[in-house]
């Protein structure tokens, strides 16, 4: 059951994050401006958010099960339509399909966490982050020295080559062996009355709280990534590109195992806290410096970003049960993810209106200090009902 999350779960981010490193390539082929190139990362992220609703409605209708499975196959299939597809309008479309496939076993995967590990909940849901984070560095990382010269230099073919894993990935959860009370449909539940249990209540101050605080880890990691090559490119720096990409995606592998060793963190204000801090310094380091400076500023937001993002992430797995689990994690995907999509594309429109590239950066700068408070006081959050 680990090894199945923890495939799963590398699986969340290698199409979305595979993009950044080809977008010059991408936006060549279909004329993007940098609005563009960013709708290219955040598109998916935006069909995350509001695909959480549905992905808990199929959840509580289907199982977890064929949620995951169905998301995997859904997400491949679209992410090498991008490839192929003949304009800029059809790729932004099948995007946004590939960014629903991915909300699907997303919101799947607390419960999946709970379910198919009950006696070891908060080690599962961290397999399946730490999975994540080996997928980002996979997606960011090898895309460029790796899967684009066994693509022969065709990032379209370099796409089909990613999809291949999701798709083998696909058929071991169709087929693996699960705990009874999730084989087959058992979970699912018939009643129209219950399945409706599964969405979030929008009158839920912690919904809001909680989706903030996914926000301010989500944006801030990226931004960068989406904006990176642009804004290096202006600074004359488009050499470092590759090397920052592949340093700045090995920082959340590291951030993982540093939760695997300190479980006692999950729930607990301090760490989130002082994660938020340091990833909106780093932001800001990384805007207004250049250089080697800038790159080291950029390591922190990488590592800093990643810790509050899987604090934030396991919280529903440790303070709530049964379809609260997710109830609670479409809620805080839906409001996190909103606001990490609009702020960069808001920042591109600055950077083309303003002809200033590093101002893609700065909506998701203000927002990172301005969402500070929502860390709460408590020293504990309390559980989820």
């Amino acid at each position: 059951m680990l090894i199945a999350l923890w495939l799963v779960g590398w699986t969340l981010r290698v199409p979305i994050l595979s993009a950044p490193p080809l977008a010059t390539r991408i936006a060549d082929s279909f004329g993007l401006n940098e609005a563009g190139v960013g709708a290219i990362t955040m598109l998916p992220v935006i069909a995350i958010a509001f695909g959480a609703i549905p992905a808990a409605l199929v959840i509580a209708r289907f199982g977890i099960r064929i949620a995951i499975t169905g998301g995997l196959l859904i997400m491949a299939a679209a992410s090498v339509a991008r490839g192929y597809v003949p304009s800029s309008a059809m790729l932004f479309s099948v995007t946004v399909i590939m960014g629903l496939g991915v909300a699907v076993f997303q919101t799947a995967l607390p419960a999946a966490a709970r379910r198919w590990t009950p006696t070891h909940v908060v080690l599962g849901s961290a397999v399946y982050l730490n999975g994540m984070m080996f997928g980002e560095l996979s997606g960011a990382g090898l895309t460029l020295p790796l899967v684009l010269p066994l693509a022969d230099g065709d990032w379209r073919v370099a796409l089909v080559l990613w999809a291949i894993p999701i798709v083998l990935i696909a058929a071991l959860v169709a087929f693996m062996r699960v705990p009874k009370a999730e084989s087959g449909a058992a979970e699912a539940e018939t009643n129209w009355a219950a399945v409706r249990k599964a969405l979030p209540r929008w009158n839920d101050g912690r919904v809001w709280q909680y989706g903030v605080l996914l926000a301010g880890s989500t944006v801030v990691f990226f931004v960068i990534n989406a904006y990176a090559g642009s804004l290096l490119r202006v600074r004359g720096e488009s050499e470092a590109l590759g090397n920052l990409l592949l340093a700045f995606n090995t920082t959340p592998l590291l951030a993982s195992f540093i939760v695997l060793a300190a479980p006692k963190w999950v729930g607990a204000r301090g760490p989130i806290a002082i994660s938020a801090i340091l990833s909106a310094l780093g932001l800001a380091g990384f805007t207004f410096l250049e250089g080697w400076a800038s790159w080291g500023a950029a390591m922190v937001v990488g590592l800093a970003t990643t810790v509050e993002l899987i604090l934030i992430m396991s919280l529903p797995v440790k303070i709530a049960s049964g379809i609260a689990v997710t109830r609670l994690s479409a809620g805080i995907t839906l409001v996190g993810l909103t606001i990490a999509f609009a702020l960069p594309i808001l920042g591109g429109w600055l950077a083309d209106s303003m002809e200033n590239t590093e101002l893609a950066l700065l909506p998701s700068l203000i927002f990172s200090f301005a969402l500070l408070p929502a860390v709460g006081r408590k020293r504990l959050y309390p559980k989820y009902g």
